[in-house]
């Protein structure tokens, strides 16, 4: 079993409180998936509980996490920086002799090339290594599999097997994912962590129910709860309204009547007395009333205002005889001719070239006059070259005004004043993507070239980020294997193939 007991982590940037006094315990069985807005500790816990040398350099944390004689197994969200100069084979040697490894080598469509050719992890594609790492971790089950965001970068094929295995595992599983089909489908209890009242308090909510149960659960509890406080509220003023009435009569006739009658002068003393006894009744009830509750505001991503493109103009024509990196040819015969606000994905195996071919998209679409593209890159460190506050990020010019409008949208995304001047290596994947996309939303493309663009999104952000992408009137040009996402964004899914590109329908993606 693992066991947490009275764990409180602060960050040390930024100086808020994580989570304070948690505890909860996971058995075998149990698939326990932590959810929470962008920022709000869930790889920090993740990391206290595997690797917690690492997780004090930016946290200070107390409290007692024990999960022996278990044996543990985590899968960060980066790929350790050892590993990528090692090859594929290298790290694969040790379990040659396993009948296992060739069974989830299958599964995961691993190909020779990417096993044996002698390419180091760090020229394979995002999801490749994934898999391998997936792959060292399965070949042995440990007793508790922790996994931080481990769709990342998988294609949809390797995300269903990951999510089968899930669903059939008898260990004991804590993880955090931003795939909401994923969560609907494999979590049977819920941890959530939340920072409310404007990020001053830290609320944490540990529920045996899956991960749809739970969402409707917890917003319909919230709702009634503050429309019974409210109810509550406005019986309370209509009985204060009416004591400060009988009050302020009181203490006229007191003023009144003193000087002319000293006998009823005493019986309105007595009666003042009454009537602050009944004061004093109404403050205790009014103490024990049913209390509002907070919820972390929701983020707006501001995208349906920005510039739009007329239905007839066209944004590509394009045609590759051979799509390749370097002398590796991934596809060939890649047509793809799009025109107007089309909102299309592409999709296709790890390693079939998307990222490739969505950086060839974004030089084609550069050289068209009328047209601005902004390109959101998988790895959103690609971004911030220069490590720098992130309000600067934004205003660069540093101008008053500049940097107020930045204030603005930052809190809008639900950036706290702290973390509007921390330096963007400090900032968790999710709030780089909401960073990227408020300076999306001040340099106004017409369109959006997103490359996996809601593999850091919270699951509580994505419905959001979803809804705003839909409505861009602007074009957009994704790759993805969020099932969420195509279903509801993009009118158009194509399927990368070694023969070019395949239509997909859409429909095919709804949960």
């Amino acid at each position: 079993m693992l066991s947490v007991n009275n764990l409180t982590a602060v960050h040390k940037d930024t100086g808020y409180t994580l989570f304070s006094n948690l505890s909860f315990s996971v058995q075998k069985g149990d698939k326990l998936a932590v959810i929470g807005a962008e920022g709000n500790g869930k790889t920090s816990l993740l990391d206290i509980i595997c690797r917690p040398d690492d997780a004090a350099r930016w946290l200070t944390w107390s409290g007692n996490v024990t999960y022996h004689p278990w044996k543990l197994g985590y899968l960060a969200q980066a790929c350790p920086p050892s590993l990528l100069q090692k090859s594929a084979a290298e790290w694969m040697l040790p379990l040659a002799g396993d009948a296992d490894l060739y069974r989830l080598i299958a599964e995961y469509s691993i190909s020779t090339d990417v096993l044996f050719a002698p390419r180091t992890l760090a020229t394979l594609s995002g999801g490749e290594r994934t898999k391998l790492r997936l792959i060292r971790l399965l070949v042995h089950p440990p007793d508790l599999l922790v996994l931080d965001e481990p769709t990342n970068d998988l294609d949809l094929e390797s995300i269903i097997t990951l999510e089968r295995f899930i669903q059939n595992s008898q260990a004991a599983i804590l993880y955090v994912s931003h795939d909401e089909t994923l969560l609907d489908r494999t979590a049977n209890r819920i941890l959530h962590l939340e920072q409310i009242w404007r990020r001053t308090t830290s609320r944490v909510t540990l529920s045996g129910l899956g991960f749809r149960d739970y969402m409707e659960t917890f917003t319909s509890s919230i709702a009634r709860q503050n429309q019974q406080a409210a109810k509550e509220e406005e019986i309370y003023q209509e009985k204060l309204k009416r004591y400060r009435r009988i009050e302020s009569r009181v203490e006229h006739e007191q003023a009144v009547i003193s000087r002319q009658d000293p006998s009823g002068a005493r019986l309105l003393k007595k009666k003042m007395h009454e009537v602050k006894s009944l004061g004093r009744r109404f403050e205790r009830e009014h103490a024990r009333q049913t209390q509002r509750t907070d919820r972390e505001d929701e983020v707006n991503f501001f995208l349906e205002d920005l510039p739009g493109v007329p239905s007839g103009r066209e944004i590509l024509r394009l045609f590759l005889p051979e799509l390749h990196i370097g002398d590796r040819v991934l596809s060939r015969n890649v047509r793809l001719d799009i025109t107007g606000p089309e909102h299309m994905a592409i999709t296709g195996s790890n390693g079939s070239g998307k990222t490739t071919l969505l950086r060839t998209i974004q030089r084609t679409i550069e050289t068209q006059r009328g047209l601005s593209a902004f390109y959101l890159p998988q790895n959103a460190n690609e971004l911030f070259e220069n490590d720098m506050p992130a309000i600067d990020f934004l205003a660069p010019d540093g101008k008053t005004s500049s940097k107020e409008a930045a204030s603005a949208l930052l809190g809008s995304l639900r950036f706290s004043r702290d973390e509007m001047t921390s330096l963007t290596s400090t900032l968790s994947g999710g709030q780089k993507i909401k960073l990227a996309f408020a300076k999306l939303r001040l340099t106004r493309p017409n369109v959006l070239l997103l490359d996996e663009p809601s593999r850091h999104l919270s699951p509580l952000s994505n419905p959001a980020f979803r809804a705003s992408v839909a409505a861009f009137k602007g074009c957009v040009i994704s790759v993805s294997h969020d099932r969420a996402f195509l279903a509801e964004v993009c009118t158009r899914v194509l399927r990368l193939t070694p023969d070019g590109l395949v239509d997909e329908d859409p429909a095919l993606y709804q949960r």
